[in-house]
């Protein structure tokens, strides 16, 4: 039998020993320098403050390749965020962090070009990068990406009706698949029909090209018409919990029809969202209101096509986590929002970058279709056949029909009892 005295040595031994081993391991993983020596001269020879603060003084061309804003937008953009990007004690200042980050979101340049050039540790890189996208985010999406109010929903239908020609629209609908690195252990619920990794974008936008809701982190494996039905804004959509305005008569008729948005095929049809009829149509009404359809759901392309365009991050594999891979995209969205609305000059989005109609109804693709080229062109859609929708959006639909071949003098008044 061993005394308290003997015990109380031998829990100390082990104790000791204990603290022993976890000091060796401590040992082990300690790095062996804490900078590298490459990178020691990093404040006078890195890329911020040789090249940089040089392109930023003196080379606005450049200037917007980089960041894909003007010098003013960017100034504004790092007014916004300066307070919570300075981190006390760090090295590296708010300009440098978000210089860094925007020529990742920019050109999708490896985290391990970008440590050489800003003579940076990867990790650190890695870490600025998810911390200056959350930062973006958490500060613009209240101003620049939050749900529009009924008002606004009627301002957004005003635009389309000017601009498109489709009355009671509130916005276009659309779902792109964002590569990712294959999550560890997630199988293949990851993996696409395009077969490769990714999670799933559901967006919507305006007429003028931004963004006016989105939900991420979907299952690359699920279809966008599945995942719409679970998302926050599916559901409010489905159970007409949105701030949508009242319905009201199309223009020079007088029965009051929903405002809606316009989906492609893989989305369900629904009261207050409308898709294209399915298949081989021959139907002159058909046809005419599958082309109405295609022109104001062109806008949601464009918006797509914009912003990959321009954050080419959007067209890599990121190496990331699903969770990290959604603060990159959000990021992106909000800033593409924020310059939209900030770019008085239209360096962002020239005149010649969208798709422009002509009067011969024949489609002339904008500039993004080229920017695109090198990347492997735009974002994969995700394709669906979704189930029926509910007898009354059909009617719905179908008085939509005719009223486009008939201009007001709509036939059938029944279609939409």
């Amino acid at each position: 039998m061993y005394n308290q005295n003997e015990l109380t040595v031998q829990a100390c031994n082990l104790f000791l020993n204990i603290l022993r081993l976890y000091s060796m391991r401590n040992q082990m993983r300690n790095r062996r320098w804490r900078v590298r020596p490459i990178n020691v001269d990093r404040a006078l020879h890195g890329y911020y403050r040789k090249t940089f603060l040089a392109i930023k003084e003196k080379d606005n061309e450049q200037f917007f390749r980089h960041t894909r804003m003007s010098k003013e937008i960017y100034t504004l953009l790092l007014k916004l965020i300066a307070p919570s990007a300075t981190k006390f004690g760090q090295q590296i200042n708010a300009d440098e962090r978000l210089s860094l980050t925007l020529l990742y979101l920019a050109h999708g340049v490896p985290l391990q070009s970008l440590a050489w050039s800003y003579k940076l540790g990867r990790t650190t890189v890695r870490n600025t990068v998810l911390e200056m996208c959350d930062i973006i985010w958490q500060l613009l999406s209240p101003i620049y990406l939050s749900e529009p109010t009924e008002e606004q929903y009627r301002h957004i239908a005003s635009d389309f009706w000017q601009t498109w020609n489709i009355p009671n629209c509130v916005g276009a609908i659309d779902g792109k698949h964002v590569a990712i690195k294959c999550p560890r252990g997630s199988g293949s619920q990851f993996f696409n029909y395009k077969k490769f990794f990714s999670i799933v974008l559901i967006a919507a936008c305006d007429a003028k090209y931004t963004f006016t809701s989105a939900s991420l982190g979907a299952y690359g494996s699920q279809s966008d018409g599945g995942i719409f039905r679970v998302t926050r804004f599916g559901k409010d959509l489905a159970e007409n919990k949105l701030p949508l305005p009242r319905s009201i008569p199309l223009p020079l008729t007088s029965q009051p029809f929903p405002h809606y948005f316009v989906a492609d095929c893989a989305f369900p049809l629904k009261n207050n969202l409308m898709k294209p009829f399915r298949g081989n149509v021959t139907n002159r009404i058909q046809k005419v209101f599958n082309y109405r359809l295609s022109r104001s759901r062109r806008v949601i392309e464009n918006a797509f096509g914009i912003l990959t365009a321009r954050w080419r991050v959007m067209r890599t594999t990121m190496e990331f986590s699903p969770e990290n891979a959604e603060k990159i995209v959000l990021a992106c969205l909000v800033l593409h929002n924020f310059i939209m609305l900030h770019d008085t000059k239209r360096w962002y989005c020239p005149e010649n970058f969208t798709d422009i109609e002509m009067e011969n109804n024949s489609v002339v693709r904008g500039e993004w279709h080229n920017e695109l080229i090198s990347v492997g062109g735009p974002l994969p859609s995700v394709t669906s056949f979704v189930r029926r929708g509910p007898d009354n959006a059909y009617n719905l639909r179908m008085y939509l029909a005719n009223y486009f071949v008939n201009e007001g003098a709509i036939p059938f008044q029944n279609h939409i009892n």
